[in-house]
């Protein structure tokens, strides 16, 4: 993980050097926490990188901070459909056998349904936005088995 050279990015700390330095929830915190980063310097961010370059980035991720001990024996497969400005993302997080895998498209059968933007699913990786709480204030829309939606943030290390 972390800190690969691409010439398009110039090599000099460009925005996909930035991403490629992401690989904690924590150095995702830092990102963020950056001045002046709000949610049209995320969109403008990930537009520069490329939308897709970005999601992959995060489900990608989202696997290697799973505690299976914390989720025992439940999983299921749940939805994300993600709002960007090239249109909606479909990506998918299966958790199923002591592991968690994320990637692009729909699961084959989805528990859970998940709805936001792509500034509020950085949010929400890095810890900074509570599930809970995004539903609560209309950031998150969920459907489907809203017990389990609720549980998995709980599965994941934030650290």
């Amino acid at each position: 993980m972390g800190g690969t050279t691409t010439p398009e990015a110039g090599g000099q700390g460009g925005p996909q050097d930035m991403l490629n330095a992401v690989g904690t929830p924590e150095e995702l915190r830092e990102l963020l926490a950056a001045d002046g980063v709000d949610d049209e310097v995320i969109t403008q961010f990930a537009a520069e990188i490329g939308v897709d370059a970005v999601l992959d980035r995060i489900f990608g991720l989202m696997g290697t901070r799973f505690v299976p001990e914390k989720a025992g024996k439940d999983g299921g497969a749940v939805q994300w459909n993600i709002g960007t400005p090239d249109g909606t993302r479909t990506y998918r997080l299966v958790i199923a056998d002591g592991r968690a895998e994320g990637g692009r498209g729909a699961p084959e059968r989805a528990k859970v349904v998940l709805g936001m933007t792509l500034p509020n699913l950085l949010r929400l990786c890095a810890g900074e936005l509570n599930g809970v709480t995004g539903v609560m204030t209309g950031k998150i829309k969920i459907s489907g088995d809203m017990m389990f939606g609720a549980k998995m943030q709980g599965w994941f290390d934030y650290s």
